[in-house]
């Protein structure tokens, strides 16, 4: 995959993970985009860290004590963990702002 086209994937996923958040109450989870990665930050100051990993076409997430690795579906339309658990992208950032902050949120 060319690089011009990962990067606009990315941005792609960041912008509407980062608008899934807007119109939360900062206190309980904030979206925050700076130099490339996007950082949510639950209530307690829980970081949840995304950032792109251009050189594996990948973007890796970090949050308490855990690691995840997403690369692009095959079909091209999302992106999932490179270790065969199905896991989602969204839907992981989803679990984890109900879990982490008590709050629901849809990323479309």
């Amino acid at each position: 995959m060319e690089e011009n086209l990962y990067r606009q994937l990315v941005d792609d996923a960041f912008r509407r993970i980062d608008a899934a958040f807007e119109n939360v109450d900062p206190d309980l989870a904030e979206s925050t985009f700076s130099q490339g990665t996007l950082t949510i930050v639950f209530r307690e100051k829980q970081p949840l860290i995304l950032s792109p990993q251009a050189p594996t076409r990948q973007i890796w997430a970090a949050f308490r004590d855990r690691a995840w690795h997403f690369g692009l579906r095959s079909e091209g339309d999302g992106w999932v963990d490179d270790r065969g658990q199905g896991i989602d992208l969204f839907a992981l950032i989803e679990d984890l702002a109900r879990t982490a902050a008590g709050v629901t949120v849809a990323i479309r």
